[in-house]
């Protein structure tokens, strides 16, 4: 049983949503939960010290993207929070939430509707993610997924991209299969996990 019955988690968008309350439930954390969504990480970054300090009221994680960050410790010292309160935890997907997702292959290729040879065994080594993923979906048998997740010229995803994104990650997504390629993902559940118990 988690020692924290109350939560704030910030997350730059509603994917990355699906994917907390996903781990959350994993680790079997069944206190109260309110997310944040900042659209992006940008705003995570601007606002950092005000989550610092209403952490001591209720205790906060944050989850971000590594993207083009050399590795979770630059993220950490560009942004100025390698000392956080025991309240607060930041926690980096390598490079993208898309990796984690990525990382079970058998299931993304399955709910893809493409072959699991197109998979990449280690996403979390992909220098962006998202367009691998893209490149994943353009293989796809179904029409109706390429059409509605590939971005068209000038977006940045597809009109249905988190819908469908969303629908995989909360219904579909094996973290158990995951976790055997992507260390990051691991790690962070190892600390979510010992942060509940705190």
């Amino acid at each position: 049983m988690s020692a924290i019955d109350s939560l704030n988690i910030i997350i730059e968008d509603i994917l990355s949503e699906a994917v907390m309350k996903r781990l959350l439930a994993y680790v079997k954390y069944a206190g109260n939960t309110t997310y944040r969504c900042t659209c992006g990480n940008g705003k995570i970054k601007a606002n950092v010290d005000k989550y610092k300090a209403a952490s001591r009221v209720v205790p906060h994680i944050i989850l971000t993207d590594l993207d083009r960050y050399l590795c979770p410790s630059a993220l950490l010292a560009a942004w100025g929070v390698s000392n956080l309160p025991p309240t607060m935890l930041l926690r980096i997907a390598v490079r993208e939430v898309e990796a984690w997702l990525l990382s079970d292959r058998n299931g993304i290729a399955s709910f893809l509707h493409t072959a699991i040879e197109k998979v990449p065994f280690l996403p979390e080594t992909e220098y962006d993610p998202k367009q691998t993923l893209f490149s994943v979906v353009r293989k796809s048998r179904k029409r109706r997924l390429v059409e509605g997740m590939i971005p068209q010229p000038g977006a940045h995803i597809g009109p249905l991209y988190n819908e469908y994104m969303c629908d995989f990650a909360l219904n579909h997504w094996q973290i158990g299969a995951a976790v055997k390629n992507a260390p990051s993902l691991t790690r962070n559940i190892s600390r979510i996990s010992a942060f509940l118990q705190n």
